[in-house]
């Protein structure tokens, strides 16, 4: 109690830089408990299984005369987890198939509901590891079955029973009353499932309902597992799968498959990008901590000619080298604690904002098996920011008593300088790069024009009325229809040579007349559609085929003939036309329909919405924004350029509070020099010239260093990007000599005050 008494005395002291060291704190870790909680989030994917490294995803390969055709995925034929199952019992505990390929709609009365839904079979549960709450999992063995997520039987039902109650669902463009018969628990938000399921619906329901072919003429379209009685027995799978699997392959079927299994486990953390922004967040994270944590033992150094006396005058009385050492653990405790306090504060102020730039809620970030990583951060910063000031203070003798401290222990303050000046030239150079490629991917010319156009998917049996109504309103410029909007194009269609090989899939869609006008592209040569049996494709297609030529007037399949060649353009993924793509006309109008309002676009876009939900009250048209979508496309670059500026700010703010302390007591301790320099004659241009210049060595290599290594981490986080723009060198240049004028200027209207001061007060005090 004696030690915590004399901690906050001295905390009330000093208060006004120990409110700087709370503020520090408080935002340095605030940031760095964000970036290594999210760090943790990613790496626990699909972790919260039963046994999850018993869970294995079955990866297909379709080959053409035992050569790879289309690469492999994790979709696979609904037949073939049964049949691994079958020839590997010894191996496999269970295996089971599942599909989501039907919407996600559901009503109960007037009410709608959207429930990301998955077609399974009675071993979907046993075999992912996923807790049933209530009801019998073999009730998926029967036709319009449902199983409710916990959070989803809560939002429907209340706190009521679901079972046996009924919800209505839209299959095959069929509804079907579906009855409850069971919960299960809610699936994390860190999955790799192709759908997080919200709802469970029997697999039987798709024979009944609708005319898809299931077994060997089921198509690529399912998800497969199995739950393997052990991980070690995953390579034998994999030596036998494909030969085994073909034993059951019908001859007439003419499939040739090469199947394997991957651990679900590892799914994500397989993905190079996931990896380089783990690595990316765990930089600046690492950076961030260490600055923050060498920020407050650099303030704390300062202080040191303040409170040596202090020191010795408690080593007088008895105070032992411990002793002193355990007030300053204790002092940085209550620091820290005082930090956590106004984090809280800040967290309950703007969670919104961190949950979106965490894309989860902070209750799931939070988590309590997450929570090692942020206690760790704490943890760390308690022992490094309590440890080294400790050591040091309570090192000093206790003559101080009797005499003026003068070691400004120039050396440790220097080096945690040097630390901060390089983690601030590192998060600003990640900073650069982060706005460019975000910019350069939602600004640049793509070869169409989105601006102000909405675009909707609609089902209408006579779309022609919907098309006079657009055109009928004031705010509507013009109107026009396709197939698949410039946001990206299927490829549905097999090209053939004249022998019937085939070739490749271009992109593939339908315009109307008025379309490639609509939006803006353009040709190189030939024509507009105007007819059936007409066609456009752009210049990757016409070098795939082999043309000589323009292509013009050159015959495809039974699809039509080219009357024209489009111009230059990129899907908004793409980084340019590298895609063949083919473009057929249609008379109609088709599902997609497009209308370029007048500005202001966002006020006539809720216009536009409105008018459709009173004109189609049951159709539920809801137009969407074009450009936003195609920002949404580069919504993770966004985001994480918003935590690189936080991370910036913060740390140009940590720097300038250590940046005051050092020049403080730089200040303190020559301030005698300072005053004969201006005795004999020293103009305040020298006297700031003299303490820049000790400053500026620290800054320079610090920058240089910190500069290198944020255009070597830029590198590996914009590889990832198809779109990727290149970094500009001359960019982080201007970054580091921004960042140098930034500490000159702190350094000078800091000094500004003791350069211009009567150098007698500096004599008379000494």
């Amino acid at each position: 109690m004696r030690h915590l008494y004399y901690t906050l005395q001295t905390l009330l002291r000093g208060r006004g830089s120990n409110i700087i060291k709370v503020i520090s704190l408080s935002l340095g870790l605030l940031m760095s408990v964000f970036l290594f909680a999210r760090i943790v989030f990613e790496l626990n994917f699909d972790n919260f299984y039963h046994e999850p490294e018993n869970l294995y995803i079955v990866k297909t390969g379709w080959m053409n005369k035992g050569v790879l055709s289309g690469g492999e995925g994790y979709n696979t034929i609904q037949t073939i987890p049964a049949a691994i199952a079958e020839e590997f019992p010894d191996e496999v505990q269970s295996a089971t198939t599942s599909c989501s390929l039907f919407g996600k709609e559901y009503r109960l009365g007037e009410h709608k509901f959207m429930l990301p839904t998955v077609m399974a079979d009675t071993l979907y549960f046993a075999t992912l590891g996923i807790e049933v709450l209530e009801g019998n999992p073999q009730e998926l063995a029967n036709p319009d079955a449902i199983f409710l997520s916990h959070t989803s039987a809560r939002t429907i039902f209340g706190s009521e029973s679901p079972l046996g109650k009924t919800l209505n669902y839209s299959i095959g463009g069929t509804t079907v009353p579906m009855l409850v018969k069971g919960v299960y628990a809610d699936v994390p938000l860190n999955t790799e499932l192709y759908t997080r399921p919200e709802a469970i619906v029997s697999f039987p329901s798709i024979e009944r309902h609708t005319r898809w072919s299931l077994g060997w003429n089921s198509g690529g379209n399912y998800d497969g597992y199995v739950r393997l009685r052990n991980p070690a027995d995953a390579n034998k799978l994999n030596k036998h799968l494909s030969v085994a699997i073909a034993h059951h392959i019908p001859e007439e079927s003419g499939l040739e498959l090469k199947v394997t299994v991957d651990p679900m486990r590892s799914l994500h953390l397989a993905k190079p990008t996931v990896r380089k922004m783990i690595w990316i967040m765990a930089l600046l994270g690492v950076v961030l901590l260490f600055t923050t944590t060498l920020n407050y033992v650099l303030i704390s150094i300062a202080s040191l000619t303040q409170r040596a006396k202090s020191i010795g005058v408690h080593k007088c009385s008895g105070a032992s080298e411990r002793s002193i050492f355990s007030m300053f653990l204790m002092e940085t405790a209550v620091v820290i604690l005082l930090a956590l306090l106004l984090i809280g504060v800040l967290v309950y102020v703007f969670h919104e904002k961190m949950e979106e730039l965490a894309s989860i809620p902070l209750s799931v970030l939070f988590a309590w098996q997450n929570l090692w990583a942020p206690l760790s951060v704490v943890a760390l910063l308690f022992l490094l920011g309590g440890c080294l000031p400790g050591i040091l203070f309570s090192r000093i003798p206790v003559t101080q008593v009797f005499h003026r401290y003068t070691s400004g222990r120039r050396g440790w303050k220097r080096v945690l300088l040097f630390i901060q000046f390089g983690g601030a030239a590192f998060i600003l150079g990640m900073m650069l790069v982060v706005f460019i490629q975000y910019n350069y991917a939602t600004g640049r010319d793509r070869g169409f024009r989105p601006e102000r156009v909405a675009y909707v998917y609609h089902r209408l049996e006579n779309p022609d009325n919907l098309r006079s109504v657009l055109l009928g309103l004031p705010y509507v410029e013009s109107v026009a229809s396709a197939s698949a909007s410039l946001l990206g194009f299927y490829a549905p269609h097999m090209v053939t040579d004249n022998q019937g090989n085939r070739l490749f899939s271009p992109r593939f869609s339908i315009f109307d007349t008025d379309y490639l006008d609509f939006i803006g592209l353009r040709l190189k040569a030939g024509k507009n559609l105007s007819g059936s049996g007409q066609l456009l494709v752009n210049r990757t297609f016409v070098e795939k085929m082999k043309w000589e030529g323009t292509g013009i007037g050159e015959h495809v399949n039974d699809l039509g003939t080219v009357v024209g060649i489009l111009d230059s353009f990129s899907f908004p993924l793409a980084p340019d036309d590298s895609d063949p793509v083919m473009i057929a006309w249609t008379e109609g109008i088709e599902s997609t329909l497009h209308v370029r309002l007048k500005k202001p676009f966002d006020d006539n876009l809720i216009r536009l919405n409105e008018e459709m939900q009173h004109v189609y009250p049951q159709n539920e048209l809801l137009f969407r924004s074009m450009e936003k979508e195609m920002r949404s496309y580069s919504e993770s670059v966004r985001i994480f350029r918003d935590v690189t500026l936080l991370a910036s700010v913060t740390i140009l703010f940590i720097i300038l509070m250590g940046l005051i302390g050092y020049v403080n007591d730089e200040i303190r301790l020559r301030s005698k020099e300072i005053a004969i320099r201006k005795v004999n004659g020293a103009e305040v241009s020298g006297v700031l010239r003299l303490l820049t210049r000790d400053v500026l060595w620290l800054a320079i290599p610090a920058v240089t260093i910190g500069t290198i290594g944020a255009f070597k981490a830029g590198e590996v986080w914009i590889s990832q990007f198809r779109d990727a723009i290149s970094l500009p060198v001359m960019g982080y240049m201007g970054v580091a000599v921004t960042l140098l004028m930034f500490i000159i200027m702190c350094v000078i209207i800091k000094a500004w005050h003791i350069a211009n001061e009567n150098p007698v007060k500096s004599i008379k005090s000494e």
